[in-house]
């Protein structure tokens, strides 16, 4: 029986593509004069592209910007520049709050996500979703020696809320990382793909946005 559902927070909660587009534009803003808004909106896209959903880097998007555009970021460490910006630009997903509020009154609910310790939590608090979540049940990587989709992060989550990874449903967008990790510890995955239709070649539940997980639990 499942009793707990945890969550990723980028992109499964959080609206990720509006908050990294918002910091990467005034990153740009910051460090360039491009007067043209078109000319500025093509670097600004290449860079939504190169940034591959946070699933990369930022040391890379650095290295493209200056090949393919020659602008310069004058950050040492890009990554530890951008873990301290971009948590001020976090908005929720639309559907987030009804959701985790029919939730909150059949489930535990817990927090799973990679991510640096107080960059992750801000990102929470910003998002105005905090409530749903007290600090015994958030569970994130920059806390441990290592993270998703390593299954021991997905144990210490379970143990957490205080149930078994069998009776926890875990919701991520990145399946290589959050359907792979809950898949090895036992518990359900949920893939969220808010982008349009995926193909999958394994029978697991996928949603397109978040409210449609209330059809399932």
């Amino acid at each position: 029986m499942i009793k707990a559902v945890l969550f990723d927070f980028d992109d499964t909660l959080g609206n990720r593509e509006v908050y990294a587009y918002d910091c990467w534009r005034a990153i740009l803003e910051e460090n360039t004069d491009i007067a043209d808004p078109f000319e500025f909106e093509a670097v600004l896209q290449d860079v939504m592209l190169w940034d591959e959903k946070g699933n990369i880097t930022k040391a890379h998007i650095k290295n493209m910007l200056k090949k393919t555009y020659s602008i310069e970021l004058p950050y040492e460490d890009l990554d530890k520049y951008w873990d301290s910006r971009l948590w001020n630009y976090c908005v929720p997903l639309e559907d987030a709050q009804k959701t985790l509020e029919e939730l909150s009154s059949r489930y535990i609910l817990g927090l799973l996500t990679n991510g640096p310790s107080d960059g992750q939590r801000n990102k929470l608090r910003q998002s105005g979703l905090s409530h749903f979540f007290s600090e015994d049940r958030i569970t994130v990587s920059g806390d441990y020696p290592f993270g998703k989709p390593d299954k021991r992060i997905f144990l210490a989550a379970a143990e957490k809320l205080g149930v078994k990874p069998e009776e926890c449903v875990y919701v991520g967008d990145i399946y290589a990382r959050d359907v792979l990790g809950a898949h090895r510890s036992g518990m359900t995955p949920v893939w969220i793909w808010n982008r349009g239709e995926r193909k999958c070649g394994t029978d697991i539940i996928i949603i397109h946005k978040i409210s449609e997980l209330l059809n399932y639990f």
